[in-house]
């Protein structure tokens, strides 16, 4: 688990919850499926989607205490808001590569 995120769930749940893994394995499937559909609506120019998908990011990512890949959410949306495509594909391969670190 990442260490940031251990600390913030265990600030919120208290230390060795079940809770604490169960909210953590849900974050780390719902972001790898997040990334997949960025890395595909940026790829497609689809930036409707791409927004979309980046502002879920985003939430999942703060709710879990991971605050490097919100920021990394909150630019991805920056950039489909600019469709902004090399950008858009930059941030959402570095959001993959945070997101296999979980």
């Amino acid at each position: 688990m990442k260490a940031c995120c251990r600390a913030f769930l265990e600030e919120q749940f208290g230390a060795g919850e079940p809770v604490v893994e169960e909210i953590y394995g849900e974050y780390v499937g719902s972001m790898k499926g997040k990334a997949e559909e960025a890395i595909a609506a940026a790829a497609a120019g689809n930036w409707r989607v791409l927004d979309a998908v980046a502002h879920a990011a985003k939430g999942n990512a703060l709710m879990a205490g991971d605050q490097e890949s919100a920021d990394v959410a909150i630019e991805l949306r920056g950039a489909a808001k600019l469709e902004d495509k090399a950008r858009a594909e930059a941030l959402s391969a570095r959001l993959k590569e945070l997101v296999a670190t979980l």
